[in-house]
């Protein structure tokens, strides 16, 4: 169940490449951030996203199904459109000019925009499918080096 709750919040960083940040100034970038996510559709996006990820736990571990309904509420309280939205247009705001924003805006209204907003929730699925196997894959190297680690940190706690 952990792993599944890092695994949405890495799919969600995934999903936002974003640049150097630039303090916010009172210019509009802010009104300008909220119009691209809402061009982005980032409320479908996000829930499409949310909904595709719980699944792919579900399928890779069944014995959390009887919980879906219970991910799905907390989702909904913390990882939301609604609950998130002024943050991601804050973080927007930073990391972009308004002219920047702009840009991206007319972007997402072109054929090629629209079809990347429609892809996204499958691309960043796919992406934490990867994430997960990889990981899958080599969990006996983490596991050797985290057996590793907590013996050089008791090695390195003083003696009572």
């Amino acid at each position: 169940m952990k792993q599944c709750l890092w695994v949405l919040l890495a799919v969600l960083m995934f999903g936002m490449t974003l640049t150097a940040a630039e303090p916010v100034k009172a210019d509009g970038r802010a009104a300008a951030a909220m119009e691209l996510l809402l061009s982005m559709r980032m409320d479908r996006t996000m829930a499409d996203s949310m909904e595709q990820m719980l699944q792919l736990q579900i399928q890779q571990n069944p014995a959390i199904a009887p919980y879906k309904e219970v991910m799905r509420r907390f989702l909904a309280k913390y990882m939301s459109w609604e609950s998130l939205k002024g943050e991601f247009a804050r973080i927007y705001a930073e990391e972009f000019t308004e002219q920047e924003l702009r840009d991206l805006i007319a972007f997402y209204k072109t054929p090629t925009g629209v079809k990347s907003i429609a892809k996204m929730p499958a691309l960043m699925a796919k992406g934490g499918q990867l994430g997960m196997q990889r990981v899958q894959q080599n969990m006996g190297e983490l596991n050797e080096m985290l057996r590793v680690e907590q013996e050089r940190q008791q090695k390195a706690q003083p003696k009572k």
